[in-house]
């Protein structure tokens, strides 16, 4: 990784960034799908970062939903600095593209990102979600966000739920901030106390779990194609497996389908993140 975020190890434990010759990459996919797999996810620090004398990200996407019998190609995660409209339209332009994109927020407050090294503001982060959702208007959104930064005021706080409130992301990973030995946010002197940390991210997790909800509930009575991946954690009985905006599906199995088919899913219910349906 190369951007050097403040609260972040990792560049210094995995160096910087380096990236696969496009045509290793296509092979490995292709010798994926040979042994029956129906998806592949492309995984990076910032995989959108990716770059090589054969082409940048968008190409490699371009090339790979090429590939016959890929079912659907997944990415993540991205960094918001290097989504742009040729990865888009890419995503536009192939059906086995997951309509979905992981964005990072990490916080809502312009001089918090700053701290944190992100490299844009609260402004550019929701411009850009406006972008991604006038080229996908149903692509799924999720996020990582970090409460409890050193220095975050309760109004700066407020901020990050204002912009959770009007992304509506589908579901968020969240943390409070814990300091990293050997990172520049571990020298900050105005550390937040741990119980105001807990406090924050408490009110975060409730707050984007009704928003959470309510997006899946405007799903109900929709058609979703699904790919069949493991048996219900909770019944022998029933299927799990994810629609291409990554949300999970419950539901029953027949005697005809087996994992890895897609099938299509009439959505019946909804609780916290998970939806339940039937095979139509």
């Amino acid at each position: 990784c190369d951007k050097f975020c403040t609260f972040c190890i990792v560049p210094f434990t995995r160096g910087r960034e380096r990236s696969r010759s496009i045509s290793s990459v296509i092979k490995e996919a292709k010798d994926t799908i040979k042994l029956g797999y129906k998806e592949i996810t492309l995984l990076g620090q910032n995989v959108n970062s990716y770059s090589t004398s054969e082409g940048d990200f968008p190409i490699l996407l371009d090339k790979l939903a090429k590939i016959k019998d890929i079912k659907r190609i997944r990415y993540t995660s991205p960094h918001p600095r290097d989504i742009n409209e040729d990865l888009l339209k890419v995503m536009v332009k192939h059906k086995n593209i997951c309509n979905q994109v992981h964005l990072p927020l990490q916080a809502g407050s312009s001089r918090i990102l700053k701290r944190m090294n992100r490299t844009y503001t609260k402004e550019e982060f929701l411009n850009l979600v406006d972008m991604i959702r006038e080229y996908i208007p149903n692509c799924g959104l999720s996020t990582d966000i970090i409460v409890g930064f050193p220095g975050e005021t309760d109004l700066e706080f407020q901020e990050t739920l204002e912009v959770v409130s009007k992304t509506k992301f589908d579901t968020a990973f969240m943390f409070k901030y814990s300091s990293r030995p050997g990172t520049k946010a571990s020298h900050y002197t105005d550390q937040i106390p741990e119980d105001v940390k807990q406090k924050r991210l408490q009110t975060l997790i409730e707050f984007q779990q009704n928003i959470s909800l309510m997006n899946n509930r405007k799903r109900i009575g929709l058609n979703f194609d699904v790919i069949i991946e493991k048996n219900s954690k909770k019944s022998n009985n029933q299927w799990a497996g994810r629609t291409d905006g990554n949300t999970w599906v419950i539901f029953d199995k027949n005697n005809i389908n087996k994992i890895g088919d897609m099938v299509s899913v009439n959505i019946l219910d909804a609780q916290g993140i998970t939806l339940f349906g039937k095979i139509n």
